[in-house]
């Protein structure tokens, strides 16, 4: 128990800080304390008070709210099975159930099937095309273990300021259609959404997602996903529930609670694994 709490002080310290774009020590220096007891803090090291936690989440301009809620572990059981196998394999089951669904509500409405996304050609273009981009939304989340599978075939993207030129090449092989009107800004510093008609999917162009600062924020926490045939750079799991937790979209601040559960497990010590399992 006192792991998770030390884990979830932790996490939501982190989550404050970069919402609020501030360095450890400038966050140090807004709470009065040296910058290596904010990093002891965001490693867990140090667990500290709920009052003081508040207090470190209010210095970055933000309100930790506070309230009980019936307890879900509900997703655990699925999470878990996710952990267990690599990120391939966790997208390849996610997108079969995505399709099967889409199939099925298809059938009922008496329309006709809608083609299988074929998410890993789409993120094939972008890195066949040199694109320097990190990977967010539900795709992300999928590769890092969260049970809430894609409801549809949408590739979300932070892509790097300046690669326009190689992200619009993309686009126009995987037969690009845009989707909504291009702003007066460039292709990657407007949001744009196009879908690529070779591949079944919608390519979303998100610039700045809700609580970061675009590309470089994203890029410094995010990791290579080996996917068997490429690799792809993802946001990171606390990153995504940033994201998740800013956002006014509604249906994308639903996965909060299901994103904040899969990166509790994914923090869980070995021994606490072995338990469950």
């Amino acid at each position: 128990m006192c792991y998770h709490a030390r884990m979830l002080s932790a996490s939501l310290i982190v989550e404050a800080r970069r919402r609020a774009g501030l360095s450890q020590r400038a966050l140090a220096q807004r709470v009065g304390i040296a910058q290596p007891g904010i990093a002891r803090l965001e490693s867990g090291r140090e667990q500290p008070s709920l009052e003081r936690v508040r207090a470190i989440v209010a210095a970055c301009g933000l309100e930790l709210t506070v309230g009980l809620a019936a307890a879900d572990r509900s997703y655990d059981a699925q999470i878990r099975a996710a952990l267990a196998s690599a990120p391939a394999r966790r997208l390849r089951l996610a997108l079969a159930a995505a399709d099967n669904s889409r199939a099925a509500r298809a059938q009922l409405r008496g329309g006709q099937s809608p083609a299988p996304a074929d998410v890993p050609m789409a993120l094939d273009l972008l890195e066949t095309h040199e694109v320097a981009y990190v990977l967010i939304g539900e795709i992300a989340e999928v590769l890092h273990g969260s049970p809430i599978m894609p409801t549809a075939g949408v590739v979300t993207i932070v892509a790097r300021p300046g690669d326009g030129e190689r992200l619009q090449r993309a686009i126009a092989n995987g037969g690009g259609r845009q989707l909504e009107a291009l702003p007066a800004t460039s292709l990657v510093e407007g949001a744009t959404r196009w879908q690529l008609e070779a591949c079944g999917v919608e390519l979303r162009v998100e610039p700045v997602p809700a609580g970061t600062r675009g590309y470089e924020d994203l890029r410094r926490d995010a990791a290579r996903v080996d996917l068997g045939v490429l690799s792809v750079a993802i946001a990171s799991l606390l990153d995504l529930v940033r994201i998740a937790e800013a956002s006014t979209d509604v249906a994308t601040h639903a996965r909060v609670a299901a994103l904040r559960r899969t990166l509790e497990l994914t923090n869980e010590p070995d021994e606490e694994i072995a338990r469950a399992a």
